[in-house]
């Protein structure tokens, strides 16, 4: 039997109550409960029914992921991490304090677990081929966002897609000199990639003609390198004046729920609202003043 989101929807809720919205929990309490959620994430991850036993540290656990992941080293460091954590607040034998550089670094690894989820996705459907799917999972934090197309790219560093989004969405988790330094430091190897591909000219030249399909070419920025920093400046400056839409999973809830679910008719797309609803398991909407006032300039970036 398949992991089933309903089934560990009460869970979830409680878990992500516990280790995020109840302020005078104790640290040691925090990671104990983020562990916990980490285990459910394992089993969305390894498609894993109830009745199989999940634990952080068991070979059998670790073997499946290493299988399901093709070894992902971020994957497995951020598991041992929230292992070595979670023991260190569950046993009695570590009575040192709790810090919050602790907590920090175990919802880093929380992250990344649930980054992995869209990676193992967009490593059976291509990232980039699919633009009602790029909409949908722009509806996500950055850092999210930024933990998946880091990983993607390693794989694939000729996509135009993966470097257009994490360019971007560089700016958007950390800042525009973080986003300046990664271009800059691939200046090369983006100048020689072009920013469209022949997929979709000879798509465009099908559908409009192709004189159209050569002003698209004449047009086009001469490189990816370019097309970076073009589309960098432009972003930069509309955060600059208006700020970002979300930051947090609670501050984008509402609009995933308005704008985020795909039509369940195709695989892909249910494979994908399977993820997105997992993710949002128990979260609680964050009233959001800038979705109201805005054009919801960020979604397609």
């Amino acid at each position: 039997m398949k992991f089933k989101n309903q089934e560990y929807e009460e869970l979830v809720r409680d878990l992500i109550n516990d280790a995020f919205y109840i302020e005078s929990r104790s640290n040691r309490g925090k990671i104990s409960t983020i562990r916990q959620c980490a285990e459910v994430v394992i089993r969305k991850l390894l498609n894993s029914h109830n009745n199989n036993k999940i634990t952080l540290g068991d070979f059998d656990v670790i073997r499946d992921l290493e299988a399901a992941s093709s070894n992902n080293k971020l994957l497995i460091k951020s598991v041992r991490k929230l292992q070595k954590l979670g023991n260190k607040c569950t046993h009695t034998q570590t009575p040192q304090p709790i810090t919050d550089e602790n907590v920090n670094d175990a919802v880093n690894a929380l992250l990344n677990l649930y980054a992995s989820l869209f990676v193992l996705y967009f490593k059976k459907f291509k990232f980039g081929s699919n633009s009602e799917v790029l909409s949908a999972f722009s509806i996500l934090p950055p850092i999210i966002r930024y933990i998946v197309l880091e990983e993607l790219y390693k794989d694939d560093r000729s996509n135009i897609s993966i470097i257009d989004k994490l360019s971007l969405v560089l700016l958007k988790a950390f800042d525009k000199d973080s986003a300046m330094k990664w271009i800059e430091k691939r200046k090369d190897e983006l100048s020689n990639i072009l920013p469209y591909t022949q997929e979709a000219i000879a798509k465009i030249e099908s559908i409009y003609g192709k004189s159209h399909a050569a002003a698209v070419i004449a047009n086009a920025p001469e490189s990816m390198y370019t097309l970076c920093l073009e589309r960098l400046e432009q972003v930069s400056l509309v955060i600059d004046e208006r700020g970002l839409l979300y930051n947090s999973f609670e501050q984008a809830k509402t609009l995933y729920l308005e704008k985020g679910i795909l039509p369940a008719d195709s695989q892909e797309y249910r494979d994908f609202n399977d993820i997105m609803e997992f993710v949002y398991l128990g979260r609680k909407a964050e009233h959001n003043e800038k979705l109201d006032s805005q054009h919801l300039y960020t979604i397609i970036n």
